[in-house]
C-alpha cells in the first residue's frame, strides 16, 4: 500500500486548498478539483463523485480523494482542457493517444471533445494519421476519422505501404476497407479535373489556350500547359491531395518552356504559371472536399455531376 509520504500535490492550479474533491493519479499525484467544473463537462465525473464507495479519505482534509486509472501527464492534460483558465500541452504522441483515451473514457462536452481533437490534429495529423484515424473509429469520431483520411491522401496506398501502428490491430477490416475506398473515390475525383475548366483564372487567355502570352503577345511555342496537367492527373489518381500538385516537381519539357530563358523572353509567364498551378490545387482540394460528404452504403461516382460519395459511419 503507497504511504502518504510518496503522494506529491500538482502544479497550479490543481493545487487549491479550497477545492472539494481531490483526483490521485495512478503514479500518485493528487489533483485538488472543484466537482462543479468536472461535472458540468463530463457525466462519468458526475456520476463518480455521487457514488458510493469509491473514494477515500484523508484526516486532514474534509474533501474526497478518487483514485482513477490516468497517468498524471495524462490526467493533466485533461483537465487543462476542461478548466476554463488553462491551456493543455502535448510533449509526445504517446501522451496524446493515452489523452485521447481519457477524452473518449470520461465522455466530454462536445465543446472539450472539439478541442481536444484540434489539439492533437494541429500536432501530430501529418505523421501519424494513420495511428489517429484507427483510435478514431474505435471511438467513433467520425470528423476526425475523415480528417485523417483526407491526410492520408498523401500517400499512394496502391504502391507504397500505408505506415503500420499498433492501433491498427483493433481496427476492423470495415474501417480499413472504407479508408481505401475513400482513398479510391477521391482520386477519382481528382483525375477528372479537367472535365471542368471554368476554375482556371485563365482559360481565355494565353496561358491556358495557346501559346500566346496574354500581357506582352510573345509566343514561346508550344503550349505545354496540358503536359502538366497531364502528368499532374497521372500521380492525383494515387495521390489525390493538393500537396501532390504544390510538392511535385515541374516536369522538364514544362520548365523548358514556362520558365528557363524567360530572361530573353516573356517576363510574365512563370509568375501566371504558379498562379494556374495554385488555382489546379484549390480546384482538387474542392473536388475532395465532396468526397464523404454524402450518406451512401457503398462508394459510387456519378459521371453527370462529378461528385464521388463514400459512407464513413462506423458499424
Amino acid at each position: 500500500m503507497t504511504s502518504e509520504l510518496s503522494v506529491s500535490t500538482a502544479k497550479a492550479p490543481f493545487d487549491r486548498i479550497d477545492a472539494d474533491v481531490i483526483l490521485l493519479s495512478s503514479d500518485n499525484v493528487e489533483f485538488w478539483v472543484f466537482k462543479v467544473i468536472l461535472s458540468l463537462s463530463s457525466p462519468v465525473f458526475e456520476s463518480m463523485f455521487g457514488a458510493n464507495g469509491s473514494k477515500t479519505s484523508r484526516s486532514d482534509t474534509p474533501a474526497p480523494t478518487f483514485k482513477v486509472p490516468e497517468s498524471s501527464i495524462t490526467l493533466e492534460t485533461l483537465l487543462r482542457l476542461i478548466y476554463p483558465t488553462t491551456t493543455p500541452t502535448l510533449q509526445s504522441y504517446d501522451d496524446a493517444k493515452a489523452f485521447l483515451g481519457a477524452v473518449a473514457k470520461y465522455k466530454v462536452s462536445n465543446i472539450v471533445l472539439r478541442h481536444a481533437k484540434q489539439l492533437v490534429a494541429a500536432k501530430y495529423m501529418e505523421e501519424h494519421f494513420m495511428s489517429i484515424y484507427a483510435l478514431s473509429c474505435r471511438y467513433r469520431w467520425k470528423d476526425l476519422a475523415l480528417a485523417a483520411a483526407r491526410e492520408s491522401l498523401r500517400v499512394d496506398v496502391l504502391h507504397d505501404t500505408i505506415p503500420y501502428t499498433e492501433e491498427m490491430e483493433e481496427m476492423t477490416a470495415a474501417c480499413y476497407h472504407r479508408l481505401l475506398l475513400y482513398h479510391r473515390a477521391c482520386g477519382i475525383a481528382a483525375h477528372d479535373v479537367h472535365s471542368n475548366e471554368e476554375w482556371s483564372p485563365y482559360q481565355d487567355t494565353g496561358l491556358y489556350s495557346s501559346s500566346s502570352c496574354d500581357k506582352c503577345g510573345c509566343n514561346n511555342g508550344e503550349n505545354s500547359i496540358y503536359k502538366y496537367m497531364t502528368a499532374c492527373e497521372a500521380v492525383l489518381l494515387r495521390q489525390p491531395s493538393p500537396s501532390t500538385i504544390l510538392d511535385a516537381e515541374i516536369p522538364e519539357e514544362v520548365a523548358e518552356t514556362w520558365f528557363k530563358g524567360q530572361s530573353k523572353a516573356c517576363q510574365h509567364r512563370p509568375q501566371r504559371f504558379l498562379e494556374f498551378r495554385s488555382a489546379f490545387a484549390a480546384e482538387v482540394e474542392r473536388l475532395i472536399s465532396e468526397v464523404g460528404t454524402l450518406p451512401a452504403r457503398r462508394a459510387s461516382y456519378t459521371a453527370e455531376s462529378g461528385i464521388t460519395q463514400v459512407e464513413l459511419e462506423f458499424p
